[in-house]
C-alpha cells in the first residue's frame, strides 16, 4: 500500500448524526422505513443503514471532505482508496462491491430529525429537518483512467456541521478493530464517544448513560425483555475494554444505583492517555533494543 493510500490515523463524523438510532447492528431491510428516539432527538428514515461498512464509509468520506473541501462541494476518491482505508490493503472484488453497496445506501436513504435543527446543530423542540446524507454520481463509462472514481457530495448541512466542527473524534483503527461478531459494542463504542465526557481528577474523565427504551433504540437493539438488553449492554462492555486499550485502564460497567440502571464509564484524559502511550513505547523501544543487543 502506497503512503497516498494509508488510512487516515482518525475520522471525524457529524456527532449527532453518530449518536443517533439510524445505524442497525443487524441485518437491514433497506426498503423498510423506520422510526427511532434517543435521548435527544427522534430520527426517521426511508431505511436503515448499517453499521459496518456504511458508517465507517460515511465517516472515512467526511474526513476526507474535512481535509480537502472544494468549492463545488463535489470530490472524487477512487473506490480503490476508500477500500484500502477500511481493509489495510488492497481491495479484493468483494470489498469493491462492499464499498459500492454503502455507498448506493447513502445516498439513497433519507432522514427526518424531530428536534434537531440540522442547520444549525442546535436541539428545538417541535423542529423538523429532512435531508440526504449525500448526492452520489457514477463515473464515465469512458473514463480513460480505469480508477473507478465516483463523485460524492455530502449534503450541504452535514458539510456545514463538520466545517463548524459539530463532529466526534474516533480513532480509525479501533473503529475497524470491531469485527462483524462484535456490532452493538461497536455501536456502543461510538455512542459513549459522541457523550459529554467530564474531568473527575487524577487525569480522568467519565460519564454515565441510563439504559431504558430510548437508549436501546439509539444503539439499534430490540429485545423482548428489559433484562435481555442489559445483559446484552453489559457484554459489548466487555467488549469495548478488550478492544479498546483507553477503556481497558479505565472502567466501563453496567450498574444499579438508586433504582435505575446506568452505563457509568471512566477513562483516562487524551493528555494523560499520550503520556501514558509515549511511555509504553518507551519501554518498548528499550525491550526491543535490549534484545536486539
Amino acid at each position: 500500500m502506497s503512503r497516498r493510500h494509508e488510512p487516515p490515523h482518525s475520522v471525524r463524523p457529524e456527532r449527532a448524526l453518530s449518536r443517533s438510532g439510524l445505524w442497525a447492528t443487524g441485518p437491514v431491510q433497506l426498503q423498510l422505513p423506520f422510526e427511532a428516539s434517543g435521548l435527544s432527538e427522534r430520527i426517521q428514515a426511508s431505511g436503515r443503514l448499517k453499521l459496518t461498512p456504511d458508517f465507517d464509509v460515511l465517516a472515512w468520506i467526511c474526513e476526507r471532505w474535512q481535509a480537502r473541501p472544494t468549492d463545488s462541494g463535489w470530490m472524487r476518491p477512487t473506490l480503490y482508496e476508500i477500500g484500502c482505508s477500511l481493509y489495510r490493503a488492497a481491495p479484493t472484488g468483494e470489498n469493491y462491491r462492499d464499498v459500492r453497496s454503502a455507498l448506493d445506501r447513502l445516498a439513497w436513504v433519507t432522514v427526518t430529525i424531530d428536534g434537531y435543527d440540522i442547520e444549525s446543530g442546535e436541539f428545538r423542540d417541535n423542529w423538523l429537518s429532512r435531508s440526504n446524507l449525500l448526492e452520489l454520481g457514477r463515473p464515465s463509462r469512458d473514463d480513460p483512467t480505469g480508477l473507478q472514481r465516483p463523485s460524492i457530495r455530502l449534503a450541504e448541512w452535514l458539510r456545514l456541521a463538520l466545517a463548524e466542527e459539530r463532529v466526534v473524534r474516533l480513532p480509525w483503527r479501533t473503529l475497524r478493530l470491531f469485527d462483524q461478531r462484535q456490532q452493538l459494542a461497536k455501536r456502543l463504542w461510538i455512542y459513549l464517544a459522541c457523550e459529554r465526557w467530564k474531568p473527575i481528577g487524577s487525569g480522568q474523565e467519565g460519564t454515565w448513560v441510563v439504559l431504558g427504551d430510548r437508549l436501546f433504540a439509539a444503539l439499534g437493539m430490540n429485545y423482548a425483555q428489559p433484562r435481555q438488553a442489559r445483559a446484552a449492554i453489559k457484554r459489548a462492555c466487555e467488549t469495548v475494554r478488550r478492544v479498546d486499550a483507553r477503556y481497558a485502564a479505565g472502567e466501563l460497567q453496567v450498574v444499579k444505583t438508586f433504582g435505575s440502571w446506568k452505563i457509568i464509564a471512566k477513562r483516562p484524559g487524551w493528555e494523560a492517555w499520550r503520556k501514558e502511550s509515549k511511555e509504553r513505547e518507551r519501554v518498548r523501544r528499550a525491550i526491543s533494543e535490549s534484545l536486539a543487543a
